[in-house]
């Protein structure tokens, strides 16, 4: 379950819920109808695809959208 971890779990599931609620289409049939139990069986069998972002990676993506926002403020 995403490294035994329960706080990534629950940040996956939600985020996969937000997408259900948008109109995406879920992975596996269930009976339930709650997009948070869809979401959280989806995020249980590994069908949601995640990775961690690095430290590097953070950081060059603040760096980006801080060139981005410079570039936006300038014309």
């Amino acid at each position: 379950m995403l490294n035994d971890s329960y706080y990534l779990f629950v940040e996956v599931a939600a985020q996969r819920c937000s997408q259900l609620m948008r109109g995406a289409k879920p992975k596996i049939e269930l009976r339930a109808h709650k997009y948070s139990t869809v979401a959280c069986a989806e995020v249980k069998q590994d069908l949601i695809p995640w990775a961690m972002a690095t430290d590097e990676q953070l950081a060059a993506e603040i760096a980006a959208d801080s060139a981005d926002e410079a570039a936006g403020a300038a014309e």
